[in-house]
């Protein structure tokens, strides 16, 4: 099984096209977990190309067509919930579940706001029995000195909380001294901001997990398209 999240930027605007050209050169995805993705035309268009490309099984949230949500497209069917009780921030979390998986496609939102939405996520690992938890998507914060130059992260300690539940960073896992960067600042700062979360007992199934650059330096987006590869029981 191989899922691929990936921050489209106000939902793609412009660049819609592109953006639709570059998923269909990752058709050996089964799972496209889009943040930033929003409610209107173009994404009308993204949906329609999406489902003629085998990716029947679209989940996402409703909520006004300015506000940025996450769209799951599989090619198979999960059993999907999303959160009222997150409030102000049920567009920022959609759950999957089948027989071998509990996925979580998440974007996170800025600064002190995150804390709500990792609280939550923290009290669905200890509702999760099966320890079959991934949680991929847009995080907006890193480690300190390793998923950034300095130490500026809002909130990096909710990465240790995930570890302390049994989690592990994948890609961190698989480069332990490695520094590579899913996004950009104006200045030309770099950031780990897009990651995957997996349960431990998952860990020997994972087979690459990896960031494709080129969407990002080619500015069809203004984050990396990261991909984790898992083989089956």
């Amino acid at each position: 099984m191989k899922i691929t999240t990936w921050n489209l930027q106000h939902g793609g605007g412009k660049r819609i096209n592109s953006i639709i050209t570059s998923l269909k050169e990752n058709i050996d995805t089964d799972l496209f977990i889009l943040t930033e993705f929003r409610n209107n035309s173009g994404s009308e268009l993204l949906k329609r190309e999406l489902i003629e490309s085998g990716y029947t099984c679209l989940y996402t949230v409703d909520c006004p067509p300015t506000v940025n949500s996450v769209l799951i497209a599989s090619k198979t069917e999960f059993s999907s919930t999303s959160f009222e009780e997150l409030e102000e921030h049920k567009n920022r979390i959609i759950k999957l579940e089948n027989s071998s998986f509990t996925i979580y496609g998440c974007y996170f939102p800025l600064n002190e706001h995150k804390r709500k939405v990792f609280e939550f996520l923290l009290n669905e690992i200890d509702k999760n029995t099966t320890k079959n938890i991934i949680i991929t998507g847009d995080y907006n914060t890193g480690k300190h000195f390793q998923d950034e130059k300095g130490a500026t992260f809002i909130d990096s300690g909710y990465l240790n909380k995930f570890e302390e539940k049994g989690l592990i960073d994948v890609w961190r896992n698989l480069n332990p001294d490695k520094k590579e960067y899913s996004w950009y600042s104006s200045a030309g700062n770099g950031f780990r901001l897009d990651h995957f979360y997996i349960h431990s007992q998952l860990n020997d199934q994972v087979v690459n997990c990896y960031y494709e650059h080129k969407y990002r330096e080619n500015k069809i987006s203004d984050h990396s398209m990261m991909s984790l590869v898992m083989s089956k029981r």
